[in-house]
């Protein structure tokens, strides 16, 4: 099993699928860092997988991923304090019901969901690569369709659409993901991204008030499957559903708009080298 022994960080990991993929982890062995928005949930999130299994080896780190400086230290004091980090696993994320914009002035739901992800995982990338084999695992979603998708009106107020907002950040989670595969083609370093399935959730609940999803657990395979299995340590550039690689949608494939993303999101996060 790949995760033994290994230091993982899941992003987003005091509640939900986050929350589930680190306790398994955990029990499989791996060294798990334990990443949210507050310091009380964090703590209560150690505790509680202490109190399952007491040999379990977690760390707790607080990030807000509203910022974009905030996203910029978190990645250095990993860098600093966790050096053998060998599987990151892009969890967290939001559903902002109405227009908000982000402490850097971007639209929340991609701010939070995209920018920060890509800004963490360009920072942590040195780290990954000296310590390959390594796996960079990014929760995205089924809705990942978007008509017209427009860079430049991401962050444009004008008919704001939650859903929609959502969407755009998982189809960019999405596109980052293939082209962090193509880059990273030969490094011992993999990515690949899952659509967890409709998860019971608090995100579900306030996007979708009366539906019901499946489990939390149920949620967290494809998550852990990807971190863990063996069977995937040569797979790169996948879009996952219920543990199986599947098609993406077909704007995920064009890669003239993948790579103007990408460019784009490296001025925005100012990730330029």
């Amino acid at each position: 099993m790949f995760t033994t022994g290994k230091t993982v960080l899941v992003t987003g990991s005091t509640d939900g699928i986050g929350k589930e993929t680190a306790r398994t982890l955990a029990l499989q062995g791996a060294r798990v860092l334990i990443h949210g928005r507050s310091r009380e949930r964090v703590n209560e999130t150690i505790r509680e997988i202490q109190s399952e299994n007491p040999q379990a080896a977690v760390e707790g780190y607080v990030a807000d991923f509203s910022s974009l400086q905030t996203v910029k230290a978190f990645a250095g004091e990993i860098k600093t304090k966790e050096p053998a980090l060998q599987i990151l696993i892009n969890n967290a994320g939001t559903y902002a019901l109405e227009f908000q914009v982000s402490q850097d002035g971007y639209e929340l739901t991609f701010a939070v969901n995209h920018l920060a992800p890509f800004l963490l995982t360009l920072s942590l990338l040195p780290v990954l690569q000296h310590n390959s084999p390594a796996r960079i695992i990014t929760v995205v979603s089924i809705g990942h369709t978007v008509r017209d998708f427009d860079i430049s009106k991401i962050h444009d107020p004008a008919g704001y659409k939650a859903w929609t907002a959502y969407k755009i950040s998982k189809l960019a989670n999405i596109l980052m993901t293939y082209e962090l595969a193509e880059r990273l083609a030969g490094s011992g370093v993999t990515a690949n991204c899952l659509h967890p399935g409709a998860v019971d959730t608090k995100m579900l609940h306030n996007a979708f008030p009366d539906t019901h999803g499946i489990s939390i657990a149920e949620g967290a395979k494809s998550s852990i499957y990807l971190a863990s299995s063996d069977e995937v340590a040569a797979m790169s550039g996948a879009y996952f559903e219920d543990c199986k690689p599947v098609r993406s949608a077909p704007i995920t494939y064009d890669k003239e708009l993948r790579e103007r993303l990408w460019k784009q999101c490296e001025l925005w996060t100012g990730f330029v080298k």
